[in-house]
């Protein structure tokens, strides 16, 4: 048996091995890596902080499911916020992975990556397209967003974004609609130059050259807003985040 054994792309596992216990002794991995898939009683407050502003239905679990749940009031804009501790970075080749699914998509707006601040001011997300048109609320952030006002690349639209310094990059759109009640997985990944990578459902769909300030303090976050006059809501089956150990 070798010592060393490389794998260039992944390891999986099928027929029995898909189902059953298939790893003896400890897996050691060399990344950092942040996982919750909200299987505790309450939502952790050392792993995350949990925010709304210009309403009061606070973000929890969802009933007998492990799941972060965000509901909407009944006002148009208002924002709730999921985030982590400003612990990662492009330096260290930080990526963060969220699986979601969205009510209504036209009734909502959705941002998860990375951003610079934990929450934003009323009614503000890091990044959307309040009012038809791409703005941030964030001076660095990250991340993939769905907004229904989106009028730029549609409603439903799954579109790649960033801010450097208070400059907004040019979005990307992923070509893909999201759907009401679909679920998806949706992926940041950064490198040292604070270039960003899109992926969704496990397939790339943009680079963004310096989508960041390098050396930035990052979040990992969710945010929610509301973006008509009923209550809506989206669920969150998983948060992870990787990046390089310090050197």
């Amino acid at each position: 048996m070798p010592s060393q054994i490389i794998i260039s792309d992944h390891i999986e596992m099928k027929g029995d091995a898909s189902h059953r216990s298939n790893m003896d002794g400890p897996w050691q991995e060399k990344k950092v890596h942040f996982h919750d898939h909200f299987t505790d009683d309450t939502l952790s407050t050392a792993k995350w902080l949990a925010t709304v502003t210009n309403h009061t239905i606070a973000v929890d679990h969802a009933t007998n499911r492990h799941c972060a749940l965000f509901t909407t009031d009944t006002t148009d804009n208002e924002a709730s916020f999921l985030a982590g501790p400003l612990c990662w970075e492009d330096d260290q080749n930080a990526v963060a992975e969220f699986r979601v699914k969205v009510s209504d998509v036209s009734a909502v707006c959705l941002y998860v990556g990375f951003s610079d601040a934990t929450l934003e001011s009323t009614p503000d997300m890091p990044i959307d397209y309040s009012g038809g048109t791409l703005a941030a609320a964030a001076t660095n952030a990250v991340g993939i967003v769905m907004d229904g006002d989106d009028t730029v690349n549609g409603a439903s639209s799954i579109v790649g974004v960033g801010v450097n310094a208070g400059v907004l990059e040019t979005a990307i759109d992923s070509g893909t609609d999201w759907a009401d009640g679909e679920w998806h997985v949706l992926r940041v990944e950064l490198n040292p130059d604070g270039d960003a990578y899109f992926y969704l459902d496990g397939t790339a769909f943009g680079y963004m050259a310096t989508a960041i300030a390098s050396a930035t303090a990052l979040c990992v976050i969710v945010a929610v807003a509301n973006r008509g006059t009923a209550a809506e809501t989206v669920y969150v089956d998983r948060v992870d985040g990787w990046q390089d150990e310090e050197s």
